[in-house]
């Protein structure tokens, strides 16, 4: 059926920063009707549909209308689905999906191949991949898509021939930290004063809309909907463009509803985003590319539901650049996890091209929810310049709140979102109190839209991981962030490769971190505290782990005070990791420090004859572990299975400092089929020396290197202390030159076998609740 030209509406943008004087588009008029032949019953086609592309059709009668048409698809005879692969739109033509039609992406990923075979993978990164996008606008002025049917890219539907979706190769992408190649429903590149008018966009594999190097770009009235479990499925990216109208549209999403960028092709200025509404998503965000700057863009008049951020700038500093003359007005927010976030170190990366953030306004904006908060500026010498009028948060909590290296200004009216923090200046204006603005009225549901045909996509499944990578490709860039938002029984938390430089306190229970890549030491965790640093040696952890039920993988823990510091005689131990939880594991882990690496400790209690101390048990498998002086030292129940244990130079060095204060404590380190190794020139290295009068610690099977000194174990300060008459140190089958049979200090102990089976992990890690850290995973 032929729609009717809209009414052309001449009421501008409210505070308009696009240039152009944007009213209501208009539908011209058709050049070419093109009827359906498929029918999609519950959206589904059939085999042998999938086999009757209308691609070349569409393309024919797109290059035969003139500048000013549009090719117009429509129901018809029962039929109301066309089938296409890519397609490309010409300079002035529109395309018009009629109400009740509906375009369906082909389920073929060899269609979309820039290369053979390049679609439709997951791969390294740079490896050959490519799709095309099902529409592309490429120097197509005055080129658009409208009407009140839809353009559905069937990202949850089985890829022809593969047993995947394209959504699938995209989480998989995701798990593995790789590539994916997959398509997107509409890309428009140097095509000024394009338009997208009342079409809903569905279920795109990737991207909705990705607007590129274009001066004058409209949506309106546009509907996006997609799973929020959908990976990467953007609503609208406009990048290093200018004079963008975003207005009366409903997005929900998996990624980013809005997210404004640049490239090196150009700034993105002169934007307006007005009366909209936004679900599930990642919200209204600029970033994390702006080193082509961002500015004038005015937000205005928009309800924020159920997303993950709200009000979002991010980049760094290797792909940041000047954003400024930003306002937001009218905003609501209710059920957002992240409501404010302003960060210019949104990932690890390191660089020169420094995000600076200046004349930001946020005007009336009021979350309805509590969430958490990020108002940083980069240092103390290029600091966020923000402005908070009327801001305010229902249920506000302080200890959400990270704010520093800011100048906010406050007023005319002041909110009760007034952050403080390290470098941060407040300066009032004269602000009065007044109410909240009113959400009342400003939530409402995404509208049904009974004119859009929907294909039948598999949603994926909640993925409760919570993924973190440097990069910022992840849901956190900060692994202590994915600790803070993990459920209070504990999540599974998927790092990236990449330096974090943070500390990590991890207190609740069945925390699990881990890395994909099997290679620990591309994914690094490290931090430079010490005892002299931190006021205290427990104090100096890169690496906090108090609760029960650890489990971290494939990663390194690192302390590199000393890589800067000297190490002195006092104040110079610095930990990569302080473990006082029980049931703690540790696989292919690498652990690198200097004085006092590696702390495993039980949890406080009480240690008496009556009152024996509950163990704390931790099992590290397959570890590196470096270091000079006491650098495994405490008093749980460990094991150290088939680890390699590294000495660094020093003038005298201790791999143990075991601390076991009562004979009735159960605490005692066991080193089972280990491996002792040195840097070079390395020697005067002993096993262990007793920091505690009952300190106990078993060698089992371990090749031990020359740099092992022949006694093996020394008193903890000779002629003063004599713990090592009371402490257990004992062998088992020790092998290579460090062994040294029969000259070991006489207090050491020589197990039998029958002796040594009993500190094998399944049994002497037992406890009473049956744990076993083989089934740990």
């Amino acid at each position: 059926m032929w729609l009717a030209p809209a009414l052309l509406l001449a009421i501008p943008a409210l505070h308009a920063q696009d240039t152009r004087n944007v009213t209501e588009p208009h539908i011209p008029p058709a050049c070419l009707v093109l009827g359906a032949r498929l029918s999609a019953p519950h959206g589904v086609l059939s085999d042998s549909s999938e086999r009757k592309p209308d691609t070349t059709r569409l393309q024919a009668a797109i290059d035969h209308c003139a500048s000013g048409e549009a090719v117009e698809l429509k129901p018809q005879g029962g039929h109301n689905i066309f089938l296409t692969g890519p397609i490309q739109l010409k300079p002035g033509v529109t395309l018009l999906v009629d109400a009740n039609a509906a375009l369906f992406a082909s389920r073929n990923p060899r269609d979309y191949d820039i290369r053979p075979g390049s679609c439709g993978k997951v791969g390294p990164r740079g490896n050959g991949g490519g799709c095309k996008p099902l529409i592309l606008a490429d120097h197509a002025p005055g080129s658009g898509i409208m009407g009140d049917g839809s353009i559905d890219g069937r990202g949850g539907a089985k890829l022809l021939g593969q047993n995947v979706t394209w959504w699938d190769l995209s989480r998989e992408a995701k798990v593995q930290d790789m590539a994916q190649s997959v398509t997107r429903i509409l890309v428009v590149r140097q095509s000024d004063n394009f338009t997208l008018y009342r079409i809903t966009l569905r279920n795109s594999p990737n991207f909705h809309v990705s607007v590129n190097q274009t001066n004058g770009f409209t949506a309106w009235g546009v509907k996006i909907l997609t799973p929020k479990t959908a990976r990467n499925t953007d609503g609208i990216d406009p990048t290093s463009s200018t004079n963008v109208t975003i207005e009366h549209c409903d997005i929900s999403t998996g990624d980013d509803d809005v997210a404004i960028k640049t490239a090196a092709t150009g700034p993105s200025a002169h934007m307006t985003i007005a009366h909209n509404h936004f679900y599930t998503g990642h919200g209204m965000s600029i970033g994390s590319a702006t080193a082509g700057g961002v500015s004038n863009i005015r937000v205005s008049d928009l309800s924020i539901d159920g997303a993950d951020n709200g009000i979002r700038i991010k980049s760094d500093r290797s792909r940041g650049g000047l954003v400024q003359d930003v306002s937001y007005e009218d905003v609501c927010m209710r059920n957002v996890t992240n409501p404010i976030v302003l960060t210019p170190l949104y990932t690890t990366f390191s660089g020169n091209k420094l995000p600076i953030y200046r004349d930001i306004v946020l005007k009336n904006v009021h979350s309805v929810t509590s969430g958490w908060f990020t108002v940083l500026g980069l240092d103390a010498g290029h600091k966020l310049d923000v402005t908070f009028d009327n801001v305010s948060v229902d249920g506000l909590t302080p200890d959400h709140v990270q704010a520093a290296n800011a100048d906010i200004h406050v007023g005319p009216i002041r909110g009760n979102f007034v952050p403080s923090g390290p470098g941060v200046s407040i300066t009032d204006t004269g602000a009065s109190a007044a109410d909240p603005l009113s959400c009342s009225a400003r939530f409402v549901p995404f509208p049904a839209i009974p004119t859009a045909p929907e294909a039948a996509v598999i949603a994926p499944p909640e993925d409760k991981t919570l993924y973190v990578a440097a990069d910022g490709t992840g849901d956190f860039y900060s692994i202590q962030r994915a600790i803070d938002v993990a459920p209070a029984d504990g999540a599974v938390i998927s790092i990236a490769p990449g330096t974090y430089r943070e500390v990590l306190d991890v207190d609740k229970p069945n925390i699990h971190l881990r890395s994909a890549r099997t290679d620990a030491s591309e994914t690094v965790i490290v931090f430079d505290k010490s005892a002299g640093t931190a006021g205290g040696t427990t104090r100096s952890a890169t690496v906090n782990v108090r609760g029960d039920n650890f489990f971290a993988e494939n990663l390194t823990f690192a302390n590199d005070f000393n890589a800067t510091h000297p190490q002195l005689p006092q104040g110079s131990q610095a930990l990569a990791l302080l473990v006082t939880g029980d049931r703690a594991v540790f696989r292919n882990m690498r652990f690198l420090g200097n004085q006092d690496t590696l702390y495993a400790a039980n949890k406080r209690c009480l240690a008496s004859a009556s009152q024996p101390c509950a163990p704390s048990r931790q099992y590290f498998s397959h570890c590196y572990i470096e270091g000079n002086v006491d650098f495994i030292f405490g008093n749980s129940k460990a094991v150290f299975d088939h680890c390699e244990i590294h000495s660094t130079p020093h003038s005298e060095g201790f791999l143990t400092a075991q601390s076991k204060n009562s004979p009735n404590e159960d605490s005692i380190y066991v080193f089972d089929h280990c491996k002792l190794t040195a840097a070079p020139g390395v020697a005067n290295v002993y096993l262990g020396r007793p920091w505690r009068p009952y300190a106990s610690v078993v060698f089992l099977n371990t090749e031990m290197g020359g740099h092992i000194v022949p006694a093996g174990w020394r008193e903890w300060h000779p002629g003063e202390t004599h713990s090592i008459e009371t402490a257990y140190y004992a062998e088992y089958n020790s092998t290579g030159p460090g062994a040294h049979p029969g000259e070991r200090d006489p207090h050491t102990k020589k197990l039998t076998a029958a002796e040594a089976a009993r500190y094998e992990s399944p049994t002497f890690l037992a406890g009473t609740d049956g744990w076993d850290p083989a089934k740990v995973r």
